[in-house]
């Protein structure tokens, strides 16, 4: 490589080279670097999620039955030299009325993203950078209600892992399995949403117990 230039022009073009380099390095790295959702950690996004899911609660108050899942996480990198966790959670109601599942969509400002035989689902994002995405299936119209339960899953997108997300569960009820799971979330009212629930594939989750509610 540059044998046909001096001695002088190749040690200039080398130089150059290193330095390209060096800056395409930089450029990527800024790149995927730091806007302000990744910047807020784990702990605090996990914070912010489950508060918007529990304002999601508050749309269905004293009209159907809530569940909360479990705090759900997968791995990511927020940089090539940073970790972090991605985390979900999701809301379950059955027996919504279609009335609040427009509530619900006009109080997050969400899009129309899917609709048809199979059912509708909403998108968009909340504060603090929460992506929500609300999926309905089958409606019963002179009842006004949504037949197969409603759910609400948050997100957060990959964000730096920079101390425990505070994941916990109490004591299980009574004659609870391995399989069930944990999730709670806070109310707008300082109340909370508890639920012990067990994945299935026919909907999000089979709830075997949960207690309070928001209003």
């Amino acid at each position: 490589m540059f044998s046909n230039v001096s001695a002088r022009w190749r040690r200039r073009l080398r130089v150059a080279v290193v330095v390209w380099a060096a800056l395409l390095v930089v450029l990527a790295f800024a790149g995927s670097r730091a806007t302000v959702r990744e910047q807020v950690p784990a702990a605090e996004a996990r914070a912010v999620m489950d508060a918007v899911v529990g304002e999601a609660a508050s749309v269905f108050s004293g009209a159907a039955v809530l569940a909360v899942g479990p705090l759900g996480w997968e791995s990511c990198q927020v940089t090539p030299a940073r970790p972090g966790l991605s985390l979900t959670r999701t809301l379950q109601v059955s027996a919504a009325t279609v009335v609040q599942v427009e509530a619900l969509v006009e109080r997050f400002g969400l899009r129309p993203l899917t609709s048809g035989p199979d059912g509708v689902s909403w998108s968009g994002e909340s504060a603090g950078y929460v992506n929500v995405r609300v999926t309905a299936t089958s409606a019963e119209p002179a009842a006004g209600r949504w037949v197969d339960p409603v759910a609400v899953q948050a997100s957060t997108g990959c964000r730096p892992l920079d101390g425990p997300v505070g994941v916990f569960a109490p004591t299980p009820p009574f004659g609870a399995e391995a399989s069930w799971a944990y999730g709670s979330v806070p109310c707008p009212d300082g109340r909370s949403v508890s639920s012990w629930t067990e994945a299935v594939a026919a909907e999000p989750f089979r709830v075997h117990e949960t207690t309070g509610g928001c209003v």
